[in-house]
Protein backbone atom coordinates (compact mmCIF):
# COMPACT_ATOMS: atom_id res chain seq x y z
CA UNK A 1 0.00 0.00 0.00
CA UNK A 2 1.11 3.34 -0.74
CA UNK A 3 1.94 5.55 2.30
CA UNK A 4 4.54 8.40 3.72
CA UNK A 5 6.01 8.86 7.25
CA UNK A 6 8.41 11.32 8.36
CA UNK A 7 10.01 11.14 12.18
CA UNK A 8 12.65 12.85 14.04
CA UNK A 9 14.67 12.15 17.07
CA UNK A 10 17.65 13.73 19.31
CA UNK A 11 20.45 11.33 20.17
CA UNK A 12 24.06 12.14 21.44
CA UNK A 13 24.07 15.40 19.96
CA UNK A 14 22.44 14.87 16.72
CA UNK A 15 19.26 15.25 15.02
CA UNK A 16 18.23 12.24 13.20
CA UNK A 17 15.63 12.41 10.12
CA UNK A 18 13.86 9.60 9.04
CA UNK A 19 11.54 9.61 6.04
CA UNK A 20 9.42 6.43 4.61
CA UNK A 21 8.05 6.00 0.97
CA UNK A 22 5.36 2.82 0.55
CA UNK A 23 4.26 2.10 -2.99
CA UNK A 24 2.67 -0.97 -3.71
CA UNK A 25 3.70 -4.45 -3.65
CA UNK A 26 2.46 -7.69 -3.30
CA UNK A 27 5.69 -8.67 -0.89
CA UNK A 28 7.71 -6.51 1.25
CA UNK A 29 10.65 -4.98 -0.44
CA UNK A 30 13.30 -2.74 1.32
CA UNK A 31 15.30 -0.08 0.46
CA UNK A 32 17.32 1.98 3.54
CA UNK A 33 19.94 4.92 2.69
CA UNK A 34 22.24 5.28 5.66
CA UNK A 35 24.83 7.88 6.46
CA UNK A 36 27.76 6.14 4.65
CA UNK A 37 29.88 5.32 8.09
CA UNK A 38 26.89 3.33 8.97
CA UNK A 39 26.08 1.84 5.80
CA UNK A 40 26.51 -2.37 7.75
CA UNK A 41 23.44 -0.91 10.18
CA UNK A 42 21.25 -1.20 7.41
CA UNK A 43 19.96 -5.18 8.22
CA UNK A 44 19.65 -4.12 11.87
CA UNK A 45 17.02 -1.05 10.67
CA UNK A 46 15.43 -3.17 7.85
CA UNK A 47 14.13 -5.44 10.96
CA UNK A 48 12.52 -3.15 12.64
CA UNK A 49 10.78 -2.02 9.38
CA UNK A 50 10.04 -5.33 8.37
CA UNK A 51 8.20 -6.13 12.35
CA UNK A 52 5.92 -3.22 10.88
CA UNK A 53 5.18 -3.58 7.61
CA UNK A 54 4.48 -7.01 5.78
CA UNK A 55 3.89 -6.07 2.41
CA UNK A 56 5.15 -2.86 -0.24
CA UNK A 57 8.44 -1.37 -2.09
CA UNK A 58 9.57 0.99 1.30
CA UNK A 59 12.36 3.95 0.67
CA UNK A 60 13.71 4.28 4.20
CA UNK A 61 16.48 7.33 4.21
CA UNK A 62 18.04 8.50 7.59
CA UNK A 63 19.97 11.78 7.63
CA UNK A 64 21.55 13.09 10.66
CA UNK A 65 22.90 16.54 11.59
CA UNK A 66 24.65 17.89 14.53
CA UNK A 67 22.16 19.37 16.81
CA UNK A 68 23.14 22.92 17.41
CA UNK A 69 23.85 26.30 15.20
CA UNK A 70 27.48 25.13 13.85
CA UNK A 71 26.86 22.08 12.49
CA UNK A 72 30.39 21.32 11.49
CA UNK A 73 29.34 20.87 7.78
CA UNK A 74 28.63 23.36 4.63
CA UNK A 75 30.20 24.82 1.68
CA UNK A 76 33.76 25.11 1.33
CA UNK A 77 36.62 26.74 -0.86
CA UNK A 78 38.41 24.14 -3.16
CA UNK A 79 41.77 25.84 -3.56
CA UNK A 80 43.26 23.62 -5.93
CA UNK A 81 40.75 24.32 -8.06
CA UNK A 82 40.37 28.11 -7.55
CA UNK A 83 44.71 28.45 -8.38
CA UNK A 84 44.20 25.99 -11.61
CA UNK A 85 41.39 28.64 -12.81
CA UNK A 86 42.99 31.21 -11.95
CA UNK A 87 46.39 29.73 -14.25
CA UNK A 88 44.30 29.20 -17.54
CA UNK A 89 42.76 32.60 -16.72
CA UNK A 90 46.89 34.27 -16.60
CA UNK A 91 47.37 32.19 -19.68
CA UNK A 92 44.01 33.16 -21.92
CA UNK A 93 44.97 36.89 -20.40
CA UNK A 94 48.75 36.40 -22.26
CA UNK A 95 47.13 35.08 -25.41
CA UNK A 96 44.93 38.43 -25.46
CA UNK A 97 42.01 36.42 -25.23
CA UNK A 98 40.56 38.40 -22.55
CA UNK A 99 41.90 41.50 -20.61
CA UNK A 100 40.28 41.14 -17.11
CA UNK A 101 39.93 39.00 -14.61
CA UNK A 102 36.77 36.73 -13.47
CA UNK A 103 34.56 38.40 -10.94
CA UNK A 104 33.45 36.50 -8.04
CA UNK A 105 29.56 35.36 -9.14
CA UNK A 106 31.30 33.81 -12.44
CA UNK A 107 33.87 32.47 -9.62
CA UNK A 108 31.39 31.05 -7.94
CA UNK A 109 29.21 29.64 -10.72
CA UNK A 110 31.99 27.21 -12.09
CA UNK A 111 32.05 23.51 -11.15
CA UNK A 112 34.02 21.73 -8.58
CA UNK A 113 35.29 25.34 -7.17
CA UNK A 114 32.85 24.79 -4.08
CA UNK A 115 32.74 21.85 -2.47
CA UNK A 116 30.23 20.67 0.36
CA UNK A 117 32.14 19.48 3.02
CA UNK A 118 30.88 16.76 5.48
CA UNK A 119 31.11 17.03 8.98
CA UNK A 120 32.83 13.59 10.41
CA UNK A 121 30.65 12.33 12.86
CA UNK A 122 31.95 10.54 16.07
CA UNK A 123 29.01 8.01 16.93
CA UNK A 124 29.56 4.59 17.86
CA UNK A 125 27.00 1.80 16.08
CA UNK A 126 24.78 1.50 19.19
CA UNK A 127 24.54 5.16 19.72
CA UNK A 128 23.46 5.69 15.80
CA UNK A 129 20.97 2.47 16.28
CA UNK A 130 19.51 4.58 19.23
CA UNK A 131 19.18 7.67 17.63
CA UNK A 132 17.90 6.49 13.94
CA UNK A 133 15.38 3.44 15.70
CA UNK A 134 13.98 6.61 17.52
CA UNK A 135 12.90 8.31 14.50
CA UNK A 136 12.21 5.30 12.49
CA UNK A 137 9.60 4.67 15.00
CA UNK A 138 7.89 7.59 14.56
CA UNK A 139 8.18 7.59 11.13
CA UNK A 140 6.73 3.91 11.12
CA UNK A 141 3.53 4.91 12.79
CA UNK A 142 2.70 8.02 10.57
CA UNK A 143 3.31 5.38 7.44
CA UNK A 144 0.81 2.66 9.10
CA UNK A 145 -1.67 5.63 10.17
CA UNK A 146 -1.60 6.68 6.22
CA UNK A 147 -1.78 3.20 5.28
CA UNK A 148 -4.82 2.92 7.66
CA UNK A 149 -6.91 5.82 5.62
CA UNK A 150 -5.86 4.28 2.16
CA UNK A 151 -7.38 1.05 3.81
CA UNK A 152 -10.59 1.82 4.61
CA UNK A 153 -10.97 3.45 1.25
CA UNK A 154 -10.03 0.01 -0.25
CA UNK A 155 -12.69 -1.54 1.93
CA UNK A 156 -15.13 0.34 0.70
CA UNK A 157 -14.65 -0.12 -2.58
CA UNK A 158 -14.60 -4.08 -1.68
CA UNK A 159 -17.73 -3.78 -0.40
CA UNK A 160 -19.10 -1.75 -3.53
CA UNK A 161 -17.64 -5.02 -5.88
CA UNK A 162 -19.01 -7.60 -3.87
CA UNK A 163 -22.37 -6.00 -4.50
CA UNK A 164 -21.85 -6.09 -7.17
CA UNK A 165 -20.76 -10.06 -7.66
CA UNK A 166 -23.42 -10.81 -5.14
CA UNK A 167 -26.12 -9.25 -7.90
CA UNK A 168 -24.70 -10.86 -10.45
CA UNK A 169 -24.94 -14.64 -8.15
CA UNK A 170 -28.83 -13.72 -7.69
CA UNK A 171 -29.47 -12.95 -11.39
CA UNK A 172 -27.63 -16.35 -12.17
CA UNK A 173 -29.64 -18.14 -9.81
CA UNK A 174 -33.06 -16.51 -11.43
CA UNK A 175 -31.97 -17.88 -14.61
CA UNK A 176 -30.11 -21.06 -13.71
CA UNK A 177 -34.10 -23.08 -13.19
CA UNK A 178 -35.08 -21.76 -16.37
CA UNK A 179 -31.72 -22.89 -18.33
CA UNK A 180 -32.00 -26.49 -16.52
CA UNK A 181 -35.72 -27.05 -17.66
CA UNK A 182 -35.01 -25.85 -21.08
CA UNK A 183 -31.94 -28.44 -21.20
CA UNK A 184 -34.47 -31.22 -20.28
CA UNK A 185 -36.85 -30.50 -23.03
CA UNK A 186 -34.01 -30.02 -25.42
CA UNK A 187 -32.93 -33.48 -24.64
CA UNK A 188 -36.13 -35.02 -24.66
CA UNK A 189 -37.37 -33.81 -28.46
CA UNK A 190 -33.56 -35.27 -29.36
CA UNK A 191 -34.46 -38.63 -28.07
CA UNK A 192 -38.04 -38.71 -29.08
CA UNK A 193 -36.50 -38.04 -32.77
CA UNK A 194 -34.21 -41.02 -32.21
CA UNK A 195 -36.38 -43.60 -30.54
CA UNK A 196 -40.27 -42.77 -31.93
CA UNK A 197 -41.74 -46.42 -30.50
CA UNK A 198 -40.56 -46.46 -27.07
CA UNK A 199 -41.48 -49.22 -24.10
CA UNK A 200 -42.16 -47.78 -21.22
CA UNK A 201 -39.06 -49.16 -19.92
CA UNK A 202 -37.11 -47.44 -22.36
CA UNK A 203 -38.90 -43.94 -21.43
CA UNK A 204 -38.32 -44.65 -17.87
CA UNK A 205 -34.36 -45.09 -18.78
CA UNK A 206 -34.48 -42.63 -21.38
CA UNK A 207 -35.24 -39.95 -18.35
CA UNK A 208 -33.34 -41.06 -16.23
CA UNK A 209 -30.46 -40.36 -18.31
CA UNK A 210 -31.96 -36.72 -19.41
CA UNK A 211 -31.87 -36.36 -15.73
CA UNK A 212 -28.24 -37.16 -15.59
CA UNK A 213 -27.77 -34.93 -18.48
CA UNK A 214 -29.16 -31.96 -17.38
CA UNK A 215 -27.76 -31.85 -13.91
CA UNK A 216 -24.60 -31.54 -15.90
CA UNK A 217 -25.49 -27.76 -16.24
CA UNK A 218 -26.99 -27.69 -12.46
CA UNK A 219 -24.84 -24.68 -11.14
CA UNK A 220 -26.72 -24.90 -7.57
CA UNK A 221 -23.32 -25.90 -6.08
CA UNK A 222 -21.27 -23.54 -7.27
CA UNK A 223 -23.66 -20.42 -6.43
CA UNK A 224 -23.72 -21.71 -2.90
CA UNK A 225 -20.17 -21.70 -2.79
CA UNK A 226 -19.81 -18.26 -4.43
CA UNK A 227 -22.30 -17.30 -1.29
CA UNK A 228 -20.20 -18.43 1.44
CA UNK A 229 -17.25 -17.58 -0.17
CA UNK A 230 -18.39 -13.91 -0.61
CA UNK A 231 -19.49 -14.08 3.85
CA UNK A 232 -16.33 -15.45 4.37
CA UNK A 233 -14.32 -12.56 2.52
CA UNK A 234 -16.58 -10.16 4.33
CA UNK A 235 -15.66 -11.61 7.43
CA UNK A 236 -12.10 -11.62 6.96
CA UNK A 237 -12.26 -7.36 5.47
CA UNK A 238 -14.10 -6.92 9.03
CA UNK A 239 -11.72 -9.24 11.20
CA UNK A 240 -8.48 -6.35 11.36
CA UNK A 241 -6.17 -9.43 11.81
CA UNK A 242 -2.61 -9.65 10.88
CA UNK A 243 -2.30 -10.99 6.65
CA UNK A 244 -5.89 -9.83 5.82
CA UNK A 245 -4.39 -9.26 2.40
CA UNK A 246 -2.97 -12.97 1.94
CA UNK A 247 -6.29 -14.19 3.02
CA UNK A 248 -8.23 -11.77 1.01
CA UNK A 249 -6.27 -12.97 -2.03
CA UNK A 250 -6.58 -16.55 -1.55
CA UNK A 251 -10.49 -16.26 -0.94
CA UNK A 252 -10.42 -14.38 -4.45
CA UNK A 253 -8.88 -17.43 -6.31
CA UNK A 254 -11.80 -19.62 -4.71
CA UNK A 255 -14.62 -16.99 -5.99
CA UNK A 256 -12.87 -16.84 -9.35
CA UNK A 257 -13.32 -21.09 -9.39
CA UNK A 258 -16.54 -21.07 -9.15
CA UNK A 259 -17.49 -18.61 -11.64
CA UNK A 260 -14.91 -20.09 -13.95
CA UNK A 261 -17.45 -23.17 -13.59
CA UNK A 262 -20.75 -21.15 -13.60
CA UNK A 263 -19.85 -20.10 -16.77
CA UNK A 264 -18.43 -23.53 -18.77
CA UNK A 265 -21.43 -25.69 -17.13
CA UNK A 266 -24.32 -23.05 -18.25
CA UNK A 267 -23.89 -22.91 -21.47
CA UNK A 268 -26.54 -20.14 -21.55
CA UNK A 269 -25.72 -16.66 -23.35
CA UNK A 270 -26.91 -14.45 -20.35
CA UNK A 271 -25.50 -16.76 -17.30
CA UNK A 272 -22.15 -16.86 -19.23
CA UNK A 273 -22.38 -12.85 -19.47
CA UNK A 274 -23.21 -12.68 -15.71
CA UNK A 275 -19.94 -14.81 -15.14
CA UNK A 276 -17.93 -12.54 -17.09
CA UNK A 277 -19.06 -9.70 -15.24
CA UNK A 278 -18.39 -11.41 -12.33
CA UNK A 279 -15.09 -12.32 -13.08
CA UNK A 280 -14.33 -8.62 -13.98
CA UNK A 281 -14.93 -7.27 -10.37
CA UNK A 282 -12.89 -10.29 -8.96
CA UNK A 283 -9.97 -8.98 -11.23
CA UNK A 284 -10.29 -5.38 -10.32
CA UNK A 285 -10.35 -6.78 -5.85
CA UNK A 286 -7.51 -9.29 -6.74
CA UNK A 287 -5.13 -6.33 -7.83
CA UNK A 288 -6.15 -4.30 -5.15
CA UNK A 289 -5.92 -7.17 -2.12
CA UNK A 290 -2.35 -7.93 -3.69
CA UNK A 291 -1.33 -4.43 -1.94
CA UNK A 292 -3.44 -5.17 1.53
CA UNK A 293 -1.69 -5.99 4.73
Amino acid sequence: MTGFGRGEAVSSGYRFAAEIKSVNHRFLNLSVRLPRAFAHLESRLAALCSSRCERGHLHVSIELEREGEDAGSGPRLNRAVLERYLEIVRDLQGLGTVREGLSTDTLLSLPGLIDWQSEEIAMQDESFLQGAGDALVTALEELLESRQTEGRALQEDFRARMEAVEAQRRRVEELAPKREERERERLREKVRALIADASPEMEQRIEAEIVLLADRVDVSEELTRLRAHLDHFAAELDSGTGSVGRKLTFILQELGREANTIGSKALDPEIQRSAIEIKAELEKMREQAENVE
